[in-house]
């Protein structure tokens, strides 16, 4: 399998307070609505989630945490070690407004890299939004088995592929990378929906 787009569902939504994968959006829970951006654009697409069965009826393919409780880089793990996907697009579950093009258009930017990451403005980067080559895999275990669990650990011993937001015209970052963290970003990316709903 060339590229697999994996959807970050196994965290414990303690800020939202309630499964950030069931919370309505667009008429579905989010994590459906998320799934439904990816179906046919890779490859294939899966979840990544904390045990398996979380979410029964979805429709994709599980890859249960393999080090359970450590994070989304062991989500990332998880997803090379269970598959045989030569490329990970990694998103997350809580951006609502992710967008698949601005995903195939990451994979293309990435050439021999093993990272491609969008860089803010700001300096900020979303790797919870960006694309990973298999090339990674040692580097993430080496870090997850040495206890470090951030993507900054990770990146220095890989080649990143920065792509500055000048780069993609066309795409509202804002928007595209907005997260639902929090009881009030939820209300807010509800806001937002209705407001291009009612644009139509």
């Amino acid at each position: 399998m060339d590229t697999l787009a994996v959807i970050l569902a196994g965290g414990q939504s303690r800020r939202m307070g309630r499964d950030k994968g069931t919370l309505p959006f667009d008429g579905v829970p989010l994590l459906e609505a998320t799934a439904r951006k990816y179906q046919g654009v890779f490859d294939a697409a899966a979840v990544s989630v904390d045990r398996p069965g979380r979410y029964p009826g979805l429709g994709l393919p599980e890859l249960p945490d393999q080090r359970r409780g450590a994070g989304p880089l062991a989500g990332l793990e998880a997803a090379f070690t269970l598959t045989d996907a030569r490329t990970v697009f990694l998103t997350a579950v809580d951006l609502p407004f992710a967008d698949a093009d601005l995903a195939r258009r990451l994979v293309e930017l990435r050439g021999n890299a093993d990272v491609c990451i969008i860089r803010r403005s700001q300096g900020g980067r979303e790797p919870t939004f960006a694309v990973y080559g298999r090339s990674c895999l040692p580097h993430i275990t080496a870090c997850l088995d040495a206890g470090e669990r951030a993507f900054r650990a990770f990146f220095p011993l890989v080649e990143v592929r920065q792509v500055a937001e000048a780069e993609l015209p066309g795409w509202d970052l804002d928007r595209v990378l907005l997260n639902v963290n929090r009881p009030e970003d939820y209300r807010r990316a509800l806001g937002l929906l209705h407001q291009g709903a009612a644009g139509l």
